[in-house]
Parts: structure tokens; C-alpha cells; sequence
């Protein structure tokens, strides 16, 4: 039987066909790959979340992280006094917008009254967090005016506490509270700063504790098991699924006069965790005060998602 020559028209057409069908079929394959590959690291966290939650208080040794699945290290801080997180999703304000905001008291009355922070001299211990960080809370005698005015994070940073995590719109579950209150270990976090847009991952949330430190000894439980809480909440929130790096920013309090930063994030085999020395909060290397404030106010950039441009050239 004869069979009919295609026209060159013909051939033209039927190529185009079969690369547009090709292209749907590989843009179909490249979703699920994506979509398997962030449920992988759902599971991973998940996993990681659970196995911290069977240790108790005090401090996690390098064999217990490394089963854990948990890269741990110590991170310097550069002439400029940032940290030199690798890869960095956070960018932290800079120190003379921070000198100036609490010189000039550039921040908004709130409704909000009380004390947030340790019991101490003119302290009075509160549950309830207010918009004034507790690191001004702490050294309140110094920063009179900033804490009476209500020193507010709204001022000078994209993110907000009235996030996704923070309303609770998850299923709430037993070991994902935010907050510990067992005799033999007790933890809290006071807040968490979440874009409500959603457009980026990024959170920066605060953890206190109040332990004697070790400064031989590095990551405590309760850091670990906050950062895991939050982190296993705000990976299984709907409207991150774009995103594959839900990175955590922890401003660490230890005790009323030493704390440390954090920088969490899964990269799609293991949680990585970078953290500074211990700082003491009367101290002057570093000037902690500020380089607390100006890492509460950070700016989100990294890449975060597959295809998607660096956060910092936005």
C-alpha cells in the first residue's frame, strides 16, 4: 500500500508537536521530582525532630549530633562583626542604623506593658512577649528610654510575629510546643518573625533558657530541640511547599547574662547547624547588644527554592 509523502509543512508541524509534548512530560517529571524531593527532607526533619525529643536537658556531644544527623560547628565573626555563616540566608542590619534607632528612640508606643526577661533587679518575669526584644529587656537601665517607648522590631525589619507559626495555623500536635516547662528542663520561645506574604522561608525566632555554660561544650538540648519544633512545624505549612531550605535564624539566650547565634537549615541531607561562641552581654567584644539587634532585624536573602533567584539582588 502506498503511503502518502508528508509535506514539509506537515513534518514541521508534527516535530513542533512532539517537543511540546515532550517538554509537558518533562516539566511533569521535574514537579514530582521536586515535590518527592522536599517530602524527603520533610521525613529527614521529621526524623531528626523525633530522635532530639528523647534527650533531656543539658548538652549534646559531636557522637549524639552525628546520629542525629545534625552538622553542627562554631562560626567566627568577621572585622565587621558579621558572622560568617556558609551559606548565609541571613543579612543583618547595620550597626549605625541600630545606634541611631536607640539614640533617637525611632520606635512606636505599644499596648503591650510588662517586663520580658529574667527575674532580676527592676525585673519582673512575664509570659507574655512583647514587641521590646529581650535583649534591651536585660539591660534595661541602659536603655531606659527605648524600653519605656516600646523599642519596636516593626521599624526596622519585613518580617512580623504574626505569622503562619506563630497564629498556629498547623495541626497542633504533643512535642511540637514552642515552649518547655519540665523541672529538669526548661525552655521558651518568645517569638517568631515570619514574612506574611510568604514569599520568603525565612524565620528568626528567640530561645530562652537559663543554664550554667560550659564554653567547652557546644550545642544544649533545648537549642536544638526549639530549632527542630520549629523547624518540623514550618516545613509541613502549606504555603512554603515552593520552598525546599526553611532557614532559621535563633537568637539564643543562655542565662541573663550570656547568649550566642544560630543558623539553621536542612540541605536535603542533613540539618546544619552554625552557631557563634558563647557572648557575654556585658562584655565588649562584639558589642552584643547591638549585634543581637541588628540579627533580630535581618534581611532574608540565599536561595531557598529550586530556580529561584538569589533573595539578595531583589
Amino acid at each position: 500500500m502506498h503511503q502518502r509523502t508528508r509535506s514539509p509543512l506537515e513534518s514541521l508541524n508534527l516535530s513542533l508537536h512532539k517537543l511540546t509534548s515532550d517538554n509537558k512530560m518533562a516539566m511533569f517529571h521535574l514537579h514530582l521530582s521536586q515535590e518527592a524531593k522536599r517530602q524527603r527532607i520533610q521525613d529527614k526533619i521529621i526524623a531528626t525532630h523525633a530522635g532530639i525529643e528523647e534527650h533531656s536537658a543539658g548538652y549534646l556531644r559531636p557522637w549524639q549530633l552525628l546520629k542525629l544527623k545534625i552538622d553542627a560547628s562554631e562560626i567566627n565573626m568577621n572585622s565587621q562583626d558579621i558572622i560568617k555563616f556558609k551559606p548565609c540566608f541571613f543579612s543583618p542590619l547595620s550597626t549605625d542604623t541600630i545606634r541611631i534607632c536607640l539614640s533617637k528612640q525611632l520606635c512606636k508606643n505599644t499596648s503591650n506593658g510588662g517586663s520580658l526577661g529574667y527575674a532580676g533587679p527592676g525585673n519582673t518575669p512575664s509570659s507574655t512577649a512583647t514587641q521590646c526584644p529581650l535583649i534591651l529587656d536585660l539591660f534595661r537601665e541602659k536603655y531606659a528610654t527605648s524600653v519605656r517607648k516600646g523599642f519596636c522590631l516593626d521599624n526596622l525589619t519585613t518580617l512580623r510575629e504574626c505569622g503562619a507559626t506563630s497564629k498556629g495555623k498547623w495541626k497542633q500536635q504533643p512535642g511540637l510546643e514552642l515552649t518547655e516547662k519540665l523541672s529538669t528542663e526548661s525552655w521558651q520561645i518568645l517569638r517568631i518573625l515570619e514574612d506574611l506574604e510568604h514569599e520568603v522561608p525565612h524565620a528568626v525566632c528567640d530561645i530562652r533558657q537559663n543554664i550554667q555554660i560550659d564554653k567547652t561544650k557546644g550545642l544544649t538540648v533545648a537549642e536544638v530541640k526549639a530549632i527542630m519544633r520549629v523547624m518540623a512545624v514550618r516545613i509541613g505549612l502549606d504555603c512554603y511547599r515552593r520552598h525546599s531550605i526553611m532557614p532559621i535564624l535563633a537568637i539564643s539566650y543562655l542565662n541573663r547574662k550570656q547568649g550566642r547565634i544560630l543558623q539553621a537549615h536542612h540541605n536535603g541531607k542533613r540539618v546544619v547547624i552554625q552557631y557563634t561562641k558563647v557572648l557575654e552581654f556585658d562584655g565588649l567584644e562584639h558589642h552584643p547588644i547591638e549585634l543581637f539587634l541588628r540579627y533580630y532585624c535581618s534581611q532574608p536573602v540565599g536561595k531557598t527554592a529550586n530556580k529561584q533567584k538569589d533573595l539578595s539582588s531583589r
